[in-house]
């Protein structure tokens, strides 16, 4: 049951609250705690009224619960009448017409947020981070700065009040440096100086207020101020902790050293890459490959290979090796089509363009004086790179596709194919135990064969594996020889191999498609372009250009030449069992016989049997 001194409901209470009292009353905890009504502050005598005051109003709305109440008041070491002096507590609180909803014995203030200051302030900044001009977001956070009337919580010393007064005085700390940025945005370099040094004393571990005081002092010309600011902090960090400055911090000492321009806003640093991966087995040349490319200012990379053979990881792994080159930021985009006004809203612009061209534009103008390092999966192909590629050398752009890249002549290429049987093996130790494998050694062969080497279908593998210890490896090598059984025997909780077939397949073409599909009713793991222009019924030259496309996409590959001249082609079975379900689910079973009876009558007619 919910209850109210006098008997009213909780919604009663509620509603005469937003009419009333929730107007004339205003509370407050960004200083010491504080009780206002229409005719001034009211004073709280007792430290009691005041804890379970300052307890309810860092949970506005919601119900606190008794324990969390003494815990406020008290701390780990409550007195045997601590539950009492709450009920007084509360009850003095009620005498001052403060509206307290208690249920099953908890407590809930019943008063809208924007009558607690600290959520005012918590709105304000939110509306400056939207502002459209700096103007309007310097306006508001002097608005939101102005609520603090002291340290939050002043006077209270237990354990949950000493935690929420650090975390909002991180807020607060936050909305200053936003509001800095604002300022040296509008270009009030010589008026910010004395406050950010102040605020830089008081805060010396806090590099981005010593990144604002060397930016305002080196763009009102005092070089020399800039360059002791950073050195201040040099020495203080390198005494106290024993590192050095930020790569940002860095980065911008050494432009001031250039005289160099600075950014000319206090723009947001990206730190979009995903967490770095656990382990990468056997792609060591390729890592060392694309960190000496960009050490050396290369500005693309092109990672190429079939669905499931490691791209994201090697990605992943590489841009957090390199990630130091590039102090100021990171961006990353999983889907081609939102690349320019995702990386343009990452930082910083809020007004993105409708037109591509003038995204184009934007985004090379904010990345003229950054190094930043760029993260683009499953791009279609080398236009859509060449639209979002950095025009500076400072910044670098790694990509992954499953199609070539080949026409980036400028882009340092990695094509990754299945691991080695070595590589492929060691993942799948570490993952089962050697001891497991080296017991059946034929076994084992034979299912990183059917797995075609690919990462993503050994790691499931392993997966599975680990998670029957009673299975014999080949068992699994008799499951996955069945074309019937491939797909399903490579899944593993999240890990399907089927998924990321699907991706590949559908990236392609109608016309790839298609033939793709007859392929793999047709069981041919080896396939001709004579087979192909059967298969389709099309001339041997279009049903060339249809392979070639299936190469370059990563689902055939080239196993040898006919005495002909042509090439001979070779159709992994997990890609062929998937191209047969699709075409039992997207094909008539007429058209696909006859497809194959086509190929069949080719051969007999090429060895002259009818």
């Amino acid at each position: 049951m919910v209850r109210e001194a006098g008997g009213r409901s909780a919604e009663r209470t509620r509603a005469r609250t937003s009419r009333s009292t929730g107007r004339a009353t205003r509370f407050g905890f960004l200083g010491a705690v504080a009780l206002w009504k229409e005719d001034g502050e009211v004073r709280l005598s007792t430290r009691r009224a005041r804890t379970v005051m300052a307890r309810l109003l860092l949970s506005p709305g919601q119900l606190v619960s008794m324990d969390a109440l003494v815990d406020g008041l008290y701390g780990e070491r409550p007195v045997k009448s601590a539950r009492n002096q709450i009920h007084r507590g509360v009850g003095e609180l009620r005498q001052q017409g403060v509206l307290i909803v208690e249920q099953d014995g908890s407590y809930l203030l019943s008063t809208p947020t924007e009558v607690i200051d600290a959520w005012r302030f918590k709105s304000l900044t939110e509306s400056a981070r939207t502002a459209a001009h700096p103007r309007d977001k310097v306006r508001l956070l002097q608005e939101a700065l102005k609520v603090w009337r002291g340290p939050a919580l002043a006077g209270l010393d237990s354990q949950v009040f000493r935690a929420a007064a650090e975390e909002w005085e991180e807020r607060r700390l936050t909305a200053i440096q936003e509001r800095f940025g604002a300022d040296l945005a509008l270009g009030n370099h010589n008026d910010l100086i004395p406050e950010i040094r102040r605020l830089t004393s008081e805060h010396p571990m806090r590099e981005h207020f010593s990144w604002q005081l060397m930016t305002a002092c080196y763009r009102a010309g005092r070089t020399g101020e800039a360059i002791a600011a950073f050195t201040r902090l040099r020495e203080e960090l390198a005494e106290q902790l024993g590192i050095d400055p930020s790569p940002e911090l860095r980065h911008l000492y050494e432009q001031i050293l250039r005289q160099e321009p600075v950014p000319t806003e206090d723009a947001p640093v990206p730190r979009q890459l995903p967490p770095r991966p656990l382990k990468i087995t056997g792609r060591s040349w390729e890592l060392e490959r694309i960190r000496t490319a960009l050490e050396r200012g290369s500005r693309t990379v092109a990672i190429t290979g079939a669905s499931g053979s490691g791209k994201t990881t090697l990605a992943l792994e590489a841009a957090h090796g390199s990630a130091e080159l590039f102090p100021d930021g990171q961006l990353y985009n999983t889907e081609p089509d939102d690349v320019l006004p995702g990386m343009l809203r990452a930082l910083g612009d809020t007004r993105v363009p409708k037109r591509q061209d003038e995204q184009n534009g934007r985004l090379r103008t904010l990345l003229a004086s950054r190094r930043i390092l760029i993260v683009v999966e499953n791009v279609a192909g080398a236009a859509q790179v060449r639209s979002f590629l950095p025009a500076c050398r400072e910044c670098a752009l790694i990509v992954t596709s499953r199609s070539s890249l080949s026409s980036l002549r400028e882009a340092v290429q990695i094509t990754l194919g299945g691991l080695s049987v070595d590589d492929a093996w060691a993942l799948l130790a570490d993952g089962v135990g050697a001891h497991r494998l080296a017991a059946e050694p034929e076994a084992t062969h034979r299912v990183i064969e059917l797995c075609d080497g690919l990462p993503l279908a050994v790691d499931i593998i392993a997966a599975k594996l680990a998670a029957r210890p009673h299975w014999d490896i080949a068992t699994l090598a008799a499951r996955l020889e069945d074309p019937g059984r491939i797909l399903s025997e490579l899944r593993h909780d999240d890990l399907d191999i089927r998924a990321a077939l699907d991706s590949g397949y559908l990236s392609l073409s109608p016309e790839a498609r298609t033939l793709l599909r007859k392929i793999g009713y047709s069981g041919k793991q080896d396939v001709s372009v004579q087979d192909a222009s059967c298969l389709e019924k099309i001339s041997p030259a279009e049903a060339e250009w249809r392979i070639e496309a299936l190469v370059d996409a990563r689902m055939l590959t080239v196993s040898g030449m006919e005495s002909g001249g042509r090439f001979t082609y070779h159709c992994p079975p997990m890609v062929l069992a998937h191209s047969r379900e699709r075409a039992l689910t997207e094909d008539q079973i007429t058209e696909l016989d006859a497809a194959v009876s086509r190929v069949l009558t080719g051969m007999e007619d090429s060895t002259g049997r009818h």
